[in-house]
């Protein structure tokens, strides 16, 4: 299988760096593109990364790789950097990138480099003044904002005259207090006859968000409508800024990484600052959770000795039950937290997903439950009755899973909790905890 273009690209900056080819490596980065590069440094150790960043000779090729970084900590590339030097680098970056790099430096750090932005400080400082997670935060204050009263002439003259913007797909129109009141793409308002006023050809009434919006809500909100921008606005409807889809598209993969660790019982501070102690403490309360949860498994186990004690073939079908029912819980509560997380789950179709999770793990546990019992049958362990116990605890056990795992997440998220969380280990111990007792209870009474 052939290697990938940024696969080859990390090895043979490797090969240089550590031979100290310097000049090489630096030939090599300055002809390869910046997305590839942004990819190389994800991949390396913390001392390889910074010796091949320092290797970029070019502050613009600089200023594109660092935005495109997934995983490494951008800041960590600018500290021990004269704030001069860094801020070369960030005044080249589109105003939200920027804001977010500075975000994550130390604040007397940020301070000295926004001292050295010049006319873009203020700019930039406008955007760090909104807490992390909002669309005030991920907003563009470079846009098209054009007054309702202008024609189309005028229109098209005024954007020649401005240059370009970054959030360049819409015009949006506004009255003469700033007022958001109308948007039209560029294609629009081009074949508008020259003389058309932009307030008689304007879609009127623009899908917009306001500063503190949740940024996952602006996510939806530009996937639902399929729109490349959408305007944010004040609490007055003042245009502040624009999101663009590319910042949506970091949002959605940022907040997509984030569920992924979370179902795991991590967090993304373990992928970006890597470290034993502290990836120990990060995992830890997860797996007490679920320590604690098997030992309650075991006081179960231990209520019921005779009964093992004189059926031990129960023990032969334990390990697959448990597990049938921790695989059906986790994919009903996937379900549930992935349309949580992109809006499809809402509170009149709750009843309808519970519905279906059950109704599909009933038939799924019917099946199963006949053919363990089957199974049973046909290996002849135990008392007559064992293949209908074994049968029913199959049931049970996928029937419970799948209640659980649909019902934490929605428990959760109706607490203000995330509700990944619940997918992880809460779901597993519970379902655990709960095919122990069924299958136990029903060995009990049938045996």
């Amino acid at each position: 299988m052939p290697q990938s273009r940024d696969s080859l690209l990390q090895g043979s900056l490797l090969r240089f760096v550590r031979r100290g080819a310097w000049d090489h490596a630096g030939r090599l980065l300055e002809k390869s593109h910046p997305a590839d590069i942004a990819r190389v440094l994800d991949r390396l150790t913390e001392a390889d990364r910074r010796a091949v960043f320092d290797l970029i000779r070019s502050p613009q090729v600089r200023a594109e790789v660092l935005p495109l970084l997934e995983f490494a900590a951008r800041a960590d590339l600018l500290v021990g950097m004269q704030p001069e030097s860094s801020a070369g680098i960030l005044q080249l970056m589109d105003t939200d990138d920027a804001a977010d790099v500075l975000r994550e430096l130390p604040r007397d750090e940020a301070d000295a480099i926004i001292g050295s932005l010049g006319e873009r400080a203020d700019e930039i400082e406008s955007l760090l003044q909104y807490p992390e997670g909002i669309a005030g935060a991920i907003m563009v204050p470079d846009y098209f904002a054009l007054n309702e009263n202008l024609t189309a002439k005028e229109a098209v003259e005024h954007l020649q005259s401005r240059g370009t913007a970054e959030a360049s797909f819409y015009v949006y129109v506004v009255d003469d207090r700033g007022y958001l009141v109308g948007v039209l793409s560029l294609r629009q308002l081009i074949m508008q006859p020259p003389y058309t006023v932009l307030r008689d050809c304007m879609v009127i009434d623009p899908i917009r968000v306001t500063v503190d919006t949740d940024q996952e809500e602006v996510a939806r909100i530009v996937a639902r409508y399929d729109l490349l921008a959408v305007p944010v606005v004040d609490s007055r409807n003042e245009l502040v800024g624009v999101v663009t889809v590319d910042d949506v598209i970091d949002v959605m993969r940022d907040e997509a990484t984030e569920d992924i660790l979370k179902l795991a019982g991590t967090t993304v501070e373990e992928v970006t600052r890597p470290g034993i102690l502290r990836g120990a403490w990060i995992r830890f309360p997860w797996l007490a959770a679920s320590f604690v949860g098997g030992a309650g498994g075991i006081f179960l186990l231990a209520r019921y000795e005779s009964l093992l004690t004189t059926t031990v073939q129960i023990a032969f079908f334990l390990p697959i039950i448990l597990g049938m029912g921790g695989n059906v819980g986790s994919q009903c509560s996937m379900v549930v937290v992935r349309g949580l997380a992109t809006g499809r789950l809402e509170l009149d179709t709750v009843p309808r997903i519970i519905l279906h999770e059950v109704g599909t793990s009933v038939l799924l546990a019917v099946t199963f439950a006949a053919t363990l019992g089957g199974v049973a049958a046909v290996l002849g362990y135990g008392p007559r009755a064992f293949p209908l116990v074994v049968a029913l605890g199959m049931f049970i056990s996928m029937l419970t899973a799948a209640t659980v795992g649909t019902l934490l997440p929605l428990i959760f998220d109706r607490l203000g909790a995330d509700p990944a969380v619940a997918s992880g280990p809460f779901v597993t111990t519970s379902t655990d905890v709960a095919g122990i007792a069924g299958f136990c209870l029903v060995a009990f009474w049938l045996l």
